[in-house]
């Protein structure tokens, strides 16, 4: 049986690896270069607007600048509960190849319970996957009315100017 709250979660936007990835020196939005941009995103991290699901944490977690990070900034990490669980199972079913293990490279199921968790909490994920890729967040997430967004794009939607 599900918790039924008085108050509605003050989270917005759910956070995907590859854009908390997004901040490493080698990456398409390094801190050094982005420090405020970082800083808004730490910001609203602590703010509890931006938060992540478990699966995405266990993906980040043994990078030492990333996993540090999340940490750090008490990142709101929403748990696997059974509507999590139901969705992932819909969502994997309709999309089997979603999760793909073919050709000694294996795929997360993060992405699954990402996008299971922003259906549950009704969220806008943010991620840097390209928006033209089948079996990727964002054209899985267009079938099920799931808006999401690249880091860029959040700065528009928040009125961020640097």
């Amino acid at each position: 049986m599900e918790q039924l709250t008085l108050f509605k979660p003050p989270y917005k936007y759910l956070i995907d690896s590859s854009s908390i990835l997004a901040q490493k020196p080698s990456d398409a939005l390094p801190r050094q270069v982005h420090k405020s941009l970082w800083e808004m995103i730490e910001k609203s991290i602590q703010e509890q607007t931006i938060a992540t699901c478990s699966e995405i944490e266990e993906e980040v977690k043994n990078d030492n600048v990333v996993g540090d990070w999340l940490k750090s900034n008490q990142c709101v990490i929403l748990p696997i509960d059974d509507e999590v669980q139901r969705n992932v199972r819909r969502l994997v079913t309709e999309h089997p190849k979603m999760i793909c293990f073919s050709g000694g490279k294996g795929s997360s199921s993060g992405d699954a319970f990402l996008i299971a968790t922003a259906m549950k909490y009704n969220l806008t994920i943010i991620t840097e996957e390209k928006k033209d890729k089948q079996n990727k967040i964002p054209i899985i997430c267009k079938d099920y009315g799931i808006q999401t967004m690249s880091i860029t794009e959040l700065c528009v939607a928040e009125g961020w100017v640097f």
